[in-house]
């Protein structure tokens, strides 16, 4: 159809009608474009010419229902193709949470803030279902290259879901129904050494946490933001390898001296007096032992393990600044001088340099003594 078209002159005014009808502002040309293709094909049926503003406007409409329905229907697809392939899980009952009109459209919007190509290879991949490799074949690169831009893509369409989109209602389902996600660091794990410690900033319940998922799958170390003593010392850090500075260094100043006497609660500074815990459903584990503070005022609790407590020692932090390979050597129970105790040690195999923290192994857990060498 050229421009000789007589309705040629309806052109302009179809496209702000295709604007408003077909929900999506930038396919209007095209949607307008098509009513003018239908009209000219059906131009017999007009019969009466004064009337061709309300009959292209009535084409015009059917086109955009048509639109809106194929687009709610690709969204709805690569909604659930996209959710299900972020939780890593299977099909979950998100999905039927997603039929609402909103997660559909923050879904979209979260895809449209990805780069062009991660965007285009998620929906290959999961709404499509093509494999790497025939994705790689059409962009031209590697299944290798495909694979880690499908992981990355996942990792960053959850992560705009949490942070960029979090204000969202629709997003508040999304982390209500999961949680913040695990996020990986390349920092070492005070305990084994290996990389990979993982951190997340839950918003919705105010937290921050840390864990190994090698040698502490549970969470090995937490701070509540609207905790007045611990929450200002996170605000604004965003760096992993600053939170866990500032949660060692704090760590350091709170949990001093043998394990006995009283601390200043975190939330009310009321005087709360140390005590040992022992977990049963944990015997044998690291972090079956350690201390606690529970307040009766405010009903705060604060808790660090016996490993915990050997790490925040000046001695063991001075070893693993000098020696960064340094890692933790199993619990053993041994006895000196007639006592029974119990040790946690840190050893550097390199160096053959150590640090070993003496602890009671009764019921008070007292520290009894830091010894190098």
């Amino acid at each position: 159809m050229n421009d000789e078209t007589p309705w040629s002159t309806h052109r302009n005014r179809l496209v702000r009608l295709c604007a408003t009808l077909g929900g999506e502002p930038t396919a209007a040309e095209d949607l307008a474009q098509e009513t003018l293709l239908i009209a000219w094909r059906l131009r017999d049926r007009l019969v009466d010419p004064s009337g061709t503003s309300a009959w292209l406007d009535a084409i015009a409409r059917n086109v955009c229902h048509r639109h809106r329905t194929r687009r709610a229907r690709r969204l709805v697809r690569e909604r659930q193709a996209v959710v299900e392939a972020v939780t890593e899980t299977g099909p979950d009952p998100l999905v039927q949470l997603l039929e609402r009109d909103e997660l559909v459209e923050l879904l979209d919007r979260a895809l449209s803030l990805l780069p062009a190509d991660t965007r285009e290879a998620l929906v290959a991949r999961y709404v499509d279902e093509l494999t790497p490799t025939e994705i790689a074949a059409r962009c031209g690169t590697s299944a290798d290259s495909v694979s880690m831009r499908l992981v990355r893509g996942r990792t960053k369409l959850r992560h705009l879901l949490e942070d960029e989109l979090r204000d969202e209602p629709a997003a508040a389902v999304w982390t209500g129904r999961h949680g913040a996600a695990w996020r990986p660091t390349r920092l070492r794990c005070q305990v084994c050494a290996t990389a990979g410690i993982e951190h997340r900033r839950d918003r919705r319940r105010g937290m921050v946490e840390l864990r190994c998922p090698r040698c502490s799958p549970e969470i090995a170390s937490a701070f509540a933001l609207d905790n007045p003593t611990q929450g200002p010392l996170l605000e604004g850090v965003v760096r992993p390898g600053a939170v866990v500075a500032r949660m060692a260094a704090w760590s350091a100043s709170y949990w001093t001296g043998d394990g006995t006497g009283t601390v200043a609660c975190t939330r009310c500074g009321n005087a709360v007096e140390r005590a040992a815990y022992v977990r049963d459903d944990m015997a044998g584990h690291r972090s079956s032992r350690g201390w606690k503070v529970d307040c009766a005022h405010c009903a705060e609790q604060q808790t660090i393990s016996l490993t915990g407590v050997a790490l925040a020692q000046q001695e063991t932090r001075e070893l693993r600044a000098r020696r960064p390979d340094a890692v933790a050597v199993p619990v053993r129970r041994e006895e000196r001088d007639g006592r029974a105790i119990e040790v946690v040690g840190f050893r550097d195999d390199a160096s053959a340099e150590g640090v070993d923290v003496l602890f009671s192994t009764g019921p008070d857990a007292r520290l009894l003594a830091v010894v190098t060498g």
